[in-house]
């Protein structure tokens, strides 16, 4: 752990030179810059529940357990952290009432030892698996009790902290709360040093996701489907068997949102090479535009692909990726396909694949084939169903984790 220490404080001046860089290229601001190195001008007042989530994915999952928090806690501001400019802002567009949304600063002892002194911090909350030594272990040290909720590691992860033990063992034994989001999550978290007392009730937050926009009847969408957060290794698979849908579905038009909007360019250059017509999203595009391939290259709009999407492949799952959640396309109507690597969600998708609520796709003749069968109403209305059913059996009991978030506050 000292050598941790050591090393982390003196890369401090490198991350401040890189940080100072963004704000010279006007991809943050100074304040962002105030922000991350734990200068705020304005700390919290009162009591406080610190909630950290890395970014987008996991704090939009966490919205519920968020409002649910505030409810519970009146008095209470509800500090919410994050590693970026996106995901703060979507958390102030909430407009949820006291709760105040940062970037986390860098992960520097001397900054979490101070604001711990400093804030009337009842609780920290680290969500799904953004771990961070010093800053764990620096509450810890305050005696202020700390939670990791649906906390997920999959094995590479896992072998990784492994191999520096006294510092996994050391952070993970901070935890007085762990509610892992699977079986493999929690007796990984178990082998590197977690309490089994500190062991609570299992959560998929992703479960509760929900949305206000309703999906568009299949005969409106039965010839869209959307390929959803594509990793490097994945385009050039589905832009293919897109093409060999085409021969069959000419009108067949598809939605290729990237994980990592600044790879546009190259799944464009792709498609073109294909003879594939491009809309890109960052360029003002519509989804009515006339295309073939609709690049949604923006952060924020899921939800517009969701719903306008039949089928939806859920990328992250064609390569080594773990594979990204089932519960927000299926809310939204689509059909599911995915690959075979699905580490990230390994019980939904087996609870999936148990009542066919979803089909295994492993190379572009496959995804091609499900494609062209899912036009059907019948059979993707069937596959539909079966995937409601098998999500609602992951719906974990979020008032016990609740409960259990309660019993560490300070009286």
């Amino acid at each position: 752990m000292l050598i941790y220490r050591i090393l982390i404080t003196l890369l401090a001046p490198l991350l401040a030179v890189a940080l100072a860089m963004r704000v010279l290229a006007k991809k943050e601001t100074i304040d962002d810059l105030r922000e991350r190195l734990g200068l705020w001008k304005r700390l919290p007042n009162g009591k406080v529940i610190w909630i950290h989530g890395a970014s987008n994915g996991e704090l939009r999952a966490a919205q519920t357990l968020i409002q649910a928090l505030a409810a519970r806690h009146t008095g209470t501001t509800i500090l919410i952290t994050c590693n970026t400019t996106t995901a703060r802002r979507m958390v102030r567009n909430w407009g949820l009432s006291r709760v105040d949304a940062r970037l986390a600063p860098l992960d520097l002892r001397w900054i979490y030892s101070r604001m711990a002194a400093r804030i009337n911090l009842q609780q920290f909350i680290l969500l799904e698996a953004d771990f961070w030594p010093n800053r764990i272990l620096a509450f810890k040290r305050k005696g202020i009790a700390t939670a990791l909720v649906a906390g997920r590691l999959s094995r590479k992860s896992a072998d990784g902290w492994a191999r520096f033990s006294a510092i996994s063992e050391a952070m993970f034994r901070a935890f007085d709360l762990i509610c892992a989001q699977d079986d493999a999550s929690e007796k990984s978290l178990l082998a590197l040093g977690a309490r089994p007392g500190a062991i609570g009730t299992q959560i998929t937050l992703k479960s509760f996701y929900h949305a206000d926009t309703v999906p568009l009847p299949h005969t409106q969408r039965r010839e869209v489907w959307l390929a959803a957060s594509t990793h490097e290794g994945e385009d050039e698979i589905l832009l293919n068997a897109h093409l060999e849908a085409r021969k069959t579905i000419p009108n067949l038009r598809m939605i290729l949102a990237p994980r990592h909007p600044k790879r546009a360019p190259h799944i464009a250059r792709l498609a073109q090479g294909l003879g594939l017509k491009i809309a890109l999203r960052s360029e003002g595009a519509q989804l009515d535009d006339p295309c073939d391939v609709f690049l949604a290259d923006t952060l924020g709009e899921m939800d517009l692909w969701y719903r306008a999407a039949g089928v939806c492949f859920v990328a992250g799952s064609l390569v080594a990726k773990g594979g990204h959640t089932p519960f927000e396309p299926a809310f939204h109507e689509c059909a599911l396909l995915h690959g075979a690597h699905l580490e990230n969600f390994a019980q939904p998708y087996a609870d999936l694949a148990k009542c066919g609520g979803a089909q295994l796709c492993t190379n572009k003749h496959e995804i091609a084939q499900a494609l062209l069968a899912l036009t059907h109403q019948d059979a993707a209305s069937v596959q539909r169903a079966n995937a409601h059913t098998a999500l609602a059996q992951t719906h974990q009991d979020l008032d016990a984790a609740l409960n259990a978030l309660d019993q560490l506050s300070k009286p």
